[in-house]
């Protein structure tokens, strides 16, 4: 009975913590109709049947031994890291584990820039690409696939949000991302990729700290240099 009772209340506080970041996000960006709508038709997709939801029945699917490791980038911490790496309409961004698909529509609705959306969970993936075809975003695209194997080369910038890797899953990450051309750009939050290689391969441009659900991490701004 304890245990339900955190729960819920640990749901309940997700679920408070969601709305009250759509009202800032409505706020700052609903003055801009390419990202707006598609965001409101996506949000209505998850207006029952939550991310975190999503996320934790497919983590029991496939026995994942922490069913809580869903987490999603607030859009205006993602303007203020979209801001220090520059990004701009000509890039091509590869998000990997790109979960509910919010970050992928911000950015290509904001910035205006290609967007790959990389995401392994089956429901994510098909209600982003439900989205993404109602809303005709043609420079986004959905890819069902691990992100440890998915291709990259059309990349010039990758963002990854995933803190809570463990540190050999980083290493094998690292290392395939070691092989990017030069000057591709690689964000991510909590760990930069270069102390987990035993060769030169990235070179930190920026680093500082936005807000996240649970609280402030860092975020890396990596250079390939290959």
């Amino acid at each position: 009975m304890k245990l339900n009772r955190e729960l819920l209340r640990l749901a309940f506080r997700q679920w408070l913590y969601q709305w009250r970041q759509s009202l800032r996000e409505v706020k700052s960006y609903g003055g801009k109709p390419r990202f707006v709508i598609p965001w409101l038709w996506l949000k209505l997709s998850y207006l029952l049947d939550g991310p975190y939801a999503v996320s934790r029945r497919y983590q029991r699917r496939i026995k994942a031994e922490n069913i809580y490791v869903y987490g999603e980038t607030p859009l205006t911490s993602l303007e203020l890291i979209a801001e220090k790496s520059g990004v701009t309409s000509e890039d091509h961004v590869f998000e990997l584990g790109a979960g509910s698909g919010f970050t992928s529509i911000w950015l290509y609705g904001v910035k205006g820039c290609q967007v790959t959306a990389v995401e392994q969970v089956p429901v994510f993936c098909w209600r982003l690409h439900r989205t993404i075809r109602r809303m005709r975003l043609s420079s986004v695209n959905v890819r069902c696939e691990d992100y440890m194997t998915s291709p990259l080369e059309e990349a010039s910038m990758i963002y990854l949000y995933a803190s809570d890797l463990d540190d050999h899953v980083i290493s094998e990450l690292a290392e395939r991302l070691a092989d990017l051309p030069a000057g591709v750009k690689v964000i991510t939050v909590s760990y930069a990729l270069q102390p987990f290689l035993q060769r030169e391969a990235f070179e930190i441009t920026d680093q500082f700290t936005v807000p996240f659900e649970w609280g402030e991490a860092e975020v890396y701004i990596q250079q390939a240099v290959n």
